[in-house]
């Protein structure tokens, strides 16, 4: 798929060896179950969006990467629920392809502790809000300050942080969170389909936008006005 914004086209390529995601979040539903419904007549647990391994897909033919490209790594899933065994496997894979770029991203970045991941991998999380008390009920993932804390101690060089779907948020606090992370870029975004989540107004995401461009490469992807401004 190609996501555009900011004036950058940039190339991303999917790989699942691994799918599905126990997270339930309510902005799930109307995008990545949706597209694996479609998979009923291939796999049955890709249907279900039930955590399962694809070993086959392991020595998929991928593509190089340039510039800002990058293959993101089990995107139709968290990585939070892939076997320790399945995720050694598709790091040693990764380790093979010193040449590419891969994302590999969770709700859960508390587990890449558990991992030695190799120069060419790019770890992200996404972080919607800083505001732990507006996110319950949207999702059964780890809080964001949560998510925070653990991408804050990470000792990777290579981070990533995804704020989509934006929620309401403090900007001071939010701008707090991602210069303390630290990440090579930072993705902004609205929900990209009718959800009716809590968002805030466009003129705060503009201001926190222009506040992360002094720190970071922000890129932007889904920006309109909130669907209460309409």
């Amino acid at each position: 798929m190609t996501v555009t914004g900011n004036m950058y086209k940039q190339s991303i390529k999917s790989w699942n060896p691994f799918v599905g995601c126990k997270y339930d979040c309510v902005y799930c539903m109307s995008s990545f179950k949706r597209q694996m419904k479609r998979r009923k007549k291939h796999c049955f647990d890709c249907y279900d969006f039930k955590p399962h391994f694809h070993a086959e897909r392991l020595h998929n033919s991928l593509p190089r990467t340039n510039g800002n490209d990058f293959i993101f790594c089990c995107d139709m899933g968290d990585v939070a629920f892939c076997r320790p065994s399945w995720m050694q496997r598709i790091l040693a894979r990764i380790r093979q392809l010193p040449d590419r770029t891969f994302l590999i991203q969770s709700k859960n970045p508390g587990i890449f502790k558990n991992y030695r991941f190799p120069e060419n991998v790019l770890l992200g999380t996404t972080i919607e809000t800083d505001r732990d008390k507006l996110y319950r009920g949207i999702s059964n993932a780890p809080l964001p300050s949560q998510r925070y804390r653990a991408m804050m101690r990470l000792r990777h060089s290579r981070k990533i942080v995804t704020i989509e779907p934006v929620l309401d948020f403090d900007v001071k606090i939010l701008e707090e969170w991602v210069g303390k992370i630290g990440p090579e870029t930072c993705y902004v975004g609205y929900d990209s389909k009718r959800n009716f989540l809590p968002e805030p107004e466009l003129s705060k995401v503009k201001v926190l936008m222009k506040r992360l461009k002094e720190t970071t490469n922000v890129k932007a992807k889904t920006i309109r006005r909130a669907w209460w401004e309409d």
